[in-house]
């Protein structure tokens, strides 16, 4: 089949996919003198460090929060700023959940489609709005470039991370 002779040589970062550079899939895998952690479903549970390390190489996920009593789920642009995510955003629902500090996530992810293997790390915490314009500034020097209307992304929202999990399917 011509289809799969082709999914099969393309490299993730070929394919539509979340993040930035992340390798091949094959190098994320466990190491195998590594004892594993497994959840119920057999999925590596992985480590804070490895969720951080996975986070340090991606630039873009989705965060989600609650605005006006539903879900809301958007993709953005991030960097890490040490272990707190940033992002630019204008007026709206991401600024306004900043504005008051509210609960918010980060999910970031990859797949190997035709291997059926991949992972997903998710950073829960708190929003918060930075203010400060000598912390902005160095800000300013991160690879956080918004793809739409960067005339209008000026505000710089922090997750101050509470919680990280992270899983990956593991190689059968």
């Amino acid at each position: 089949m011509i289809l799969a002779e082709m999914t099969t040589d393309v490299a993730i970062n070929q394919i539509p996919c979340y993040w930035a550079d992340p390798g091949p899939l094959s190098d994320m895998a466990s190491e195998p003198h590594k004892e594993l952690h497994t959840d119920w479903s057999g999925l590596e549970i992985l480590e804070p460090d490895e969720c951080f390390k996975l986070l340090n190489h991606a630039a873009i996920g989705r965060v989600g929060f609650v605005d006006q009593g539903g879900p809301v789920i958007v993709p953005v642009n991030f960097a890490m700023d040490g272990r707190s995510p940033v992002f630019k955003t204008a007026h709206g629902s991401k600024l306004s959940v900043a504005m008051v500090q509210k609960p918010i996530c980060l999910e970031i992810d990859a797949w190997d489609l035709m291997g059926h293997t991949g992972w997903s790390v998710l950073a829960k915490g708190i929003a918060d709005l930075i203010l400060d314009d000598e912390e902005i500034e160095r800000l300013e020097g991160l690879p956080v470039q918004p793809w739409t209307r960067p005339d209008l992304r000026h505000n710089w929202v922090r997750i101050l991370v509470e919680e990280t999990t992270g899983r990956r399917i593991i190689e059968h």
